[in-house]
Formats: C-alpha cells, sequence, structure tokens
C-alpha cells in the first residue's frame, strides 16, 4: 500500500497511467479531506469527459444497502465508460456485513471503476481488521491528519502561498495561535484576505488589523486593551461583542490565556525564574513583554486567584451546568485583569459576594 499526505496526492495521480482501484483517504481534518476529494474528482474528470463518467456518492448509515457495492460492477452505465464510487464510512466500522462487501470488492475491482473510500483517523484495529488490508492491498492511503502545533505555521504559509498571500514569520505563529484546532475558518479568512491584499506581505501588524475587522474575531481585540491596560476601553469592547452575539466560548479562551500568562508571570518573579520561556509558550511578542510584566506586578495575587475562579465559574456557566450569567462573570473577569485603583474595590465587592 503506498501511503501518501493530501500535498503529495495531485502529482501522484498525474504520474499514473491508470488510476489505482481503489482510494483510501482517512484523517480528521475536514478541510483536508475536502482537498483530496476535489484532487481526486478533478483528475478523474480529466481522465473522462463529462459524458463518459458517473460519479456516486453513497453515505453509510443505518439503512444502508452494501448490496449497492457488490453490485457495482456489475451494472455499469450504457452512458459511461467509468464509474468513481465515494463511500464515507460511519465511525470507520462498516459492521459485518460491510466488511464482508468491502472484502469482495478488493478481491476483484472493477477496471472501470475507482473507489474511494473515506473515514476518520484510523486506530490501530481498524488498520488490522479482515476489510482493511483486503482494500489496501491495491490501494493508495492518503492521510488527512490534522497538523502538529510545530507543522502549522509551515502549513499556513503552503496554504497562504496558494492563494497568493506572502506572511512573515511572526504573522505566521500568530495564525498558528489563533487558528489551531480549526483550519476551515483559516482557510475562508485566508481567500478574503487573498482579495485585501493586493499582493502585499501580510506582517504582524498587518493581520492584527485584518482580525480586528471580522467580527468573529473582535474578541481579540480585547488583548489590546489588555495590554493597554485601558479599563474603559475594553469594556466597551466586551459590551460590543456581547450585542453581537460574540462565540462566548471563544471570548472565554481570551481570558484564561489572560489569567494563565498573569499567574506564570507572577510565580516567575517570585522564585527568581526567567520569564522568556512563558512568553514564547504563550506567544507573547517582544514589543508586549514589557507591558505584560508591568501588569503581572501591578495587579495583586488577591485580585488574580478570584480571575482564576472566575474562569472556572465561566466554563461551568458555559455548560449551562449552574445558574449564572456568562456577561456578569465576564465583566467582572475584565475588570481584575486591568490594574489600577478600582481594583481593591471590585476585588472586595467579589470577596463579599462569595462569602454571602
Amino acid at each position: 500500500m503506498r501511503t501518501l499526505y493530501p500535498e503529495q496526492l495531485e502529482q501522484a495521480l498525474q504520474q499514473q497511467t491508470t488510476l489505482p482501484p481503489v482510494l483510501l483517504v482517512f484523517g480528521e481534518e475536514l478541510l483536508l479531506r475536502q482537498d483530496v476529494l476535489k484532487t481526486i474528482r478533478h483528475n478523474v474528470k480529466q481522465r473522462f469527459p463529462d459524458q463518459t463518467l458517473e460519479q456516486q456518492r453513497w453515505l453509510q448509515d443505518g439503512e444502508f444497502d452494501w448490496q449497492q457495492l457488490t453490485h457495482a460492477g456489475q451494472s455499469l452505465s450504457l452512458f459511461s465508460q467509468f464509474t468513481l464510487l465515494e463511500l464515507q464510512l460511519a465511525d470507520n466500522k462498516p459492521g459485518r456485513e460491510g466488511s464482508e462487501a468491502l472484502t469482495h470488492y478488493a478481491n476483484n475491482p472493477p477496471a472501470e471503476q475507482l473507489l474511494v473510500v473515506i473515514g476518520d483517523r484510523l486506530k490501530k484495529e481498524q488498520q488490522n481488521s479482515r476489510w482493511f488490508k483486503s482494500l489496501s492491498q491495491n490501494a493508495w492511503l492518503i492521510r488527512t491528519l490534522t497538523p502538529d502545533r510545530a507543522r502549522l505555521p509551515q502549513f499556513i504559509h503552503q496554504r497562504g502561498q496558494q492563494y497568493g498571500l506572502n506572511l512573515d514569520t511572526e504573522a505566521l505563529n500568530l495564525l498558528a495561535h489563533w487558528f489551531e484546532g480549526n483550519l476551515s475558518l483559516l482557510d475562508q479568512e485566508l481567500k478574503k484576505w487573498a482579495l485585501l491584499s493586493d499582493g502585499k506581505p501580510l506582517t504582524l501588524d498587518v493581520v492584527n488589523q485584518y482580525m480586528r475587522d471580522v467580527s468573529h474575531f473582535d474578541a481579540f481585540s480585547l488583548q489590546d486593551s489588555f495590554i493597554q491596560n485601558d479599563l474603559l476601553q475594553a469594556s466597551h469592547r466586551l459590551h460590543r461583542l456581547f450585542e453581537e452575539g460574540a462565540d462566548l466560548h471563544a471570548l472565554l479562551w481570551v481570558f484564561q490565556r489572560e489569567v494563565q500568562t498573569l499567574s506564570q508571570l507572577q510565580v516567575a518573579a517570585r522564585q527568581k525564574l526567567d520569564n522568556s520561556s512563558i512568553f514564547r509558550q504563550q506567544l507573547i511578542w517582544k514589543s508586549q513583554q514589557q507591558a505584560y510584566l508591568q501588569r503581572a506586578q501591578a495587579i495583586s495575587a488577591q485580585a488574580l486567584a478570584q480571575a482564576r475562579n472566575l474562569v472556572a465559574r465561566l466554563e461551568l456557566a458555559l455548560k449551562e451546568q449552574t445558574g449564572e450569567h456568562p456577561e456578569v462573570l465576564f465583566s467582572h473577569c475584565l475588570a481584575l485583569l486591568c490594574s489600577g485603583p478600582h481594583l481593591d474595590a471590585v476585588s472586595d465587592q467579589l470577596a463579599i459576594m462569595a462569602s454571602g
């Protein structure tokens, strides 16, 4: 079995005189899965004009009839010379009947068909199953796996190049930090920026500006207010997010990051430890580091402990496990994260509320 990654597939197909009888597309990353299927469909259409190509897409569910696959090669259309079959498995578990049908197909693949089997990340027991071993004898496996954190900036760089974008290193690292786990949304934003950039390099400042202009990411503008220690501006932005129906889970992530960073900096200061690793881990740019150090020094340990408590309560509130209002918790947490003369009053008020 030949194993490929999505970026290798197009060239590999172009180098083949005939297509392999089976392509196995497995992995959890939906964006890469879509890329792979688009590449396969395009290649097959190039080989066979539309009038001679038949395409069928099947989704395995509780009502799926596996006899369709058994009879697929025996009932070629009078109007087509080649058939592209796409079969989406449910949880990579075809069941007993499906296993038999896939094994039978693998032993007798029709010459006029390409079967594309699609599923999530493969587990070891699935790779050792009879149906998978049978299919893999004459198949290619294309792994559509989510890039790990270390490879993510390079992935974004390559993705940006596809759209004619030139992203500098700091911008790539920032995007990797923001979009880890949501590559489909990243792809949408890169497409938009390709229309706006006019071929100019995308620096950290330019990317930040773009993000401020996208309502979904207004939550990240709170970081600017935190860095500037501007309570009034931060409060205004927070309430605007509430009015616009912002994703409160994305907002919670911003607050968690701030609380974690300031807590780590306070511990490092008490223990006289180097804080450079904290800045690297949290992707705090050099221009922002002094502001974070000043805030960590200005915020009392009591206020920061209360902020950690509020973040934990927010997590529960967003899971609907408590009756607390997230907007109120966010507002209190925001006040704690901006140092100033108001901190003692807010801290005392929260202590009274907790004791009551």
